[in-house]
């Protein structure tokens, strides 16, 4: 034997669902961004210290022949 369950949703409870899914997804956005500008930042930060370590190992090549 089926049952058969009718679930009665409210207009109201509709509408404070899709406002809850609504943020959650907002919410998960702006995390996701966040993570991406920081991934962003430490991998401009990588080759800022990968730029410095360069320039100044060409300092010292150059820095030696005079």
């Amino acid at each position: 034997m089926g049952h058969n369950y009718v679930i009665v949703v409210l207009p109201e409870t509709i509408i404070q669902i899709l406002l809850i899914v609504i943020a959650l997804i907002g919410i998960g956005l702006i995390v996701w961004q966040w993570r991406n500008e920081l991934r962003s930042k430490k991998a401009i930060e990588g080759l800022e210290s990968v730029v410095t370590k360069y320039e100044q190992a060409y300092d010292r090549m150059f820095n030696e022949e005079k």
